[in-house]
């Protein structure tokens, strides 16, 4: 059975020859092992390419990821000012100041503008070049900030959620749906290039940052939307929210979004809250669990929760968030040999 085989399975909670694993990115820890900032990777001949399929080869994950820089050019097409000389790119200023200047941009132009920027074409050649490397058997996940994200990114978190408390619905929407543009225009092109599947992730839709509502109301709408339009040409989708999610398993489900990556709640109660219809990711704390313990801490830790959940199905053995750059290597292995060996 190939890598992308018991991920497809996995999701179709169909039988497998043993419990998939993998990371959510990781790329920011794949630089720092090998001292390289975000711009640093992408400006290698291939992209950084060769670099990442050995990286995720060596951990041993099932899926593999690309494409995880283009929400910094859209921020740069509006006229913020971004910085990519980091282990991950960071935003200097941001190009709303209130949400209703959305109103002065077209978003055909921004994404227009978004192409031509270097280090988007050049996630772009990394895709290719990966989705090359592995053929077809690894599922190969991106995207970087899903509409909810980008759009509070757009104006600042902090400022984007005192919008969200007393704030006008109707801007927040027309900012989100703006956002949720530019995400389906990167993942069609990530699409051409080899992505076979679409990742939203969406920290700042965190239970610990908003309500279940409001969740349901500004984020997952669009996260749906985005979804439904690229349908057709990608099917299997991963969404991932940072925090405590107990209480949008269910909502996700409902849409059908295909894989819900959590963070540390109870798996068991997020499975039978999911009632078969959306496999879930995770959830091993990347600071108190992959950072902290040993090797031999974490595989005990990673086959139990297999075994917990191997009665239930649709399970994929992951990180409950992305890779900080100070968890080991043999840290990694031993979930994936925990994973091999369920």
């Amino acid at each position: 059975m190939t890598d992308k085989e018991r991920i497809l399975k996995t999701l179709a909670f169909e039988p497998t020859d043993r419990t998939p694993f993998a990371v959510l990115n990781g790329q920011m820890w794949i630089c720092a092992r090998n001292g390289l900032t975000a711009a640093g990777m992408l400006d290698l001949p291939d992209a950084g390419a060769q670099m990442l399929v050995d990286a995720y080869r060596e951990i041993g994950t099932d899926i593999m990821t690309s494409g995880c820089a283009a929400a910094w050019p859209m921020m740069t097409a509006m006229g913020g000012k971004t910085d990519m000389n980091g282990l991950a790119a960071e935003i200097l200023e941001h190009p709303l100041k209130a949400l209703s200047d959305i109103d002065r941009y077209d978003v055909d132009h921004v994404i227009a503008d978004m192409k031509q920027d270097h280090y988007y074409q050049r996630t772009l050649v990394q895709m290719k070049r990966m989705r090359e490397i592995v053929g077809d058997e690894t599922m190969i996940g991106g995207g970087f900030f899903g509409p909810f994200t980008m759009a509070a990114q757009m104006l600042g978190v902090e400022d984007f959620m005192m919008e969200l408390l007393d704030g006008d619905e109707e801007e927040i929407n027309k900012t989100v749906d703006f956002a949720a543009e530019i995400v389906t225009a990167y993942l069609e092109d990530l699409i051409d290039n080899g992505l076979d599947l679409i990742t939203i992730p969406e920290p700042v839709a965190s239970g610990d940052l908003i309500r279940p509502d409001d969740f349901v109301k500004f984020s997952l709408r669009a996260d749906e939307k985005v979804k439904e339009r690229l349908a057709d040409r990608c099917s299997s989708c991963l969404i991932h929210i940072c925090g405590r999610t107990d209480k949008l398993v269910a909502p996700v489900a409902g849409a059908h979004m295909g894989i819900f990556s959590v963070d540390s709640i109870d798996l068991v109660k997020a499975q039978q809250d999911s009632a078969g219809r959306c496999a879930l990711f995770g959830n091993l704390n990347p600071a108190q669990i992959l950072a902290a313990k040993s090797a031999s801490e974490v595989y005990r830790i990673s086959l139990a929760l297999c075994e917990q959940m191997k009665p239930f199905g649709g399970f994929i053995l992951a990180p409950g968030c992305d890779l900080a750059p100070n968890i080991p290597l043999e840290n990694l292995q031993a979930m994936a040999r925990a994973a091999r060996e369920s």
